[in-house]
């Protein structure tokens, strides 16, 4: 869920930082006002009055013809929705026509009431966690995008900014302390060899990092020219963050928790306590990676699966590149346990003498 959140968030703040694509058009807020079927029986068409929310024809009525090119593809329009929608002048007249739906509303209204939520239940360590993710969401659009989209290499910015990250975040959580610092260092431990794992394979199997669309619109239609590859390995390293993040701090609050309550124990039951905690872990936070990813990526399976292909497409360079992306997450995921035993119990020992 937090995935889905910092998303929403990254989104609003691309949304407020002037780095959306320029457009011929403007686009405005507007709602609907009153709805006509214009359908036959060889076209589906609605005739749609919208009143304008913002610019500088505000409060004006227009009259757009609404015809999607396939029936199914209907948004479903009611009164009082509100529409994105661009305007173009034509022979001195504003027209405009429909761009899509305004969701930003309930959007926020979702993101206030996580927001409540975790204050609630959390109290200060949630509205840390809040203040994490902000961090996160700031660093990656401020820093991690426009340093990209300047060109300077997309590894070398993310691995910085992401080391960043983790340590504001875990700073933030848990304050300076040995659990926070253990945390620190095996997540980056294990950020890192997810990151020289996705390098390696990235360029054994010549992945080009152009086979999606938004790649190809970035080629064609921003005309950007950057490093396409190493801007998909930028996506592996920050897909993997959070998870490894989440792995580490659990693994080193359970043995330090330990050794608070029994200080006396010895350093091989705390190690076997952190690895067993690790196990439990492993299996669902791999399948957590998988999934996320095989869940992201179902259209693009659906048409291979309809399309009766064999097993070349293992070979292509979409379906290649999401299978090196999950397996070098999930290894750093699960490189990250040992790791975070090893600290953790070396900071114990440590502190014993």
């Amino acid at each position: 869920m937090l995935k889905r959140i910092v998303v929403i968030i990254l989104l609003l703040l691309i949304s407020s930082s002037g780095y959306a694509a320029a457009s011929e058009n403007q686009i405005v807020k507007a709602q609907v006002i009153g709805l006509q079927d214009n359908s036959s029986s060889a076209t589906v068409e609605k005739i749609v009055a919208v009143r304008l929310l913002e610019g500088q024809h505000k409060d004006q009525h227009l009259e757009i013809r609404y015809a999607p090119i396939y029936a199914s593809r209907v948004i479903d329009l009611r009164i009082g929705q509100k529409l994105n929608i661009s305007l173009y002048e034509e022979n001195g007249v504003i027209n405009g026509y429909i761009n899509s739906i305004d969701r930003s509303d309930y959007i926020i209204q979702l993101l206030v009431i996580f927001i409540i939520v975790v204050i609630i239940f959390g109290r200060l360590r949630g509205i840390s966690s809040l203040v994490s993710l902000g961090v996160s969401g700031v660093i990656i659009i401020k820093i991690i995008i426009p340093l990209i989209i300047q060109g300077h290499n997309p590894i070398g910015v993310t691995v910085i900014s992401s080391v960043s990250i983790i340590v504001i975040s875990f700073i933030l959580i848990g304050g300076f302390t040995k659990k926070s610092f253990t945390a620190i260092i095996s997540t980056s431990g294990g950020t890192i060899i997810a990151g020289l794992l996705a390098n390696y394979y990235t360029h054994l199997a010549a992945l080009t990092g152009t086979a999606t669309e938004e790649a190809t619109y970035l080629m064609t239609e921003l005309g950007l020219t950057i490093d396409f590859r190493g801007l998909f390995m930028c996506g592996i390293i920050i897909g993997t963050l959070g998870a490894i993040m989440d792995v580490s701090m659990s693994i080193s609050s359970c043995i330090f928790e330990i050794y608070q309550h029994s200080p006396r124990v010895s350093l091989g039951k705390l190690a076997a306590s952190g690895f067993n905690v690790g196990k439990d872990i492993m299996s669902t936070m791999t399948n957590t990676l998988i999934l996320a990813y095989a869940g992201a990526s179902m259209p693009l399976f659906l048409i291979f699966f309809n399309s009766k292909i064999t097993l070349d497409i293992l070979s292509t360079d979409i379906i290649a590149g999401e299978i090196i992306r999950s397996l070098c997450g999930s290894i750093g995921l699960v490189l990250t346990i040992p790791l975070t035993v090893l600290v953790a119990c070396s900071m114990v020992g440590a502190s014993r003498y």
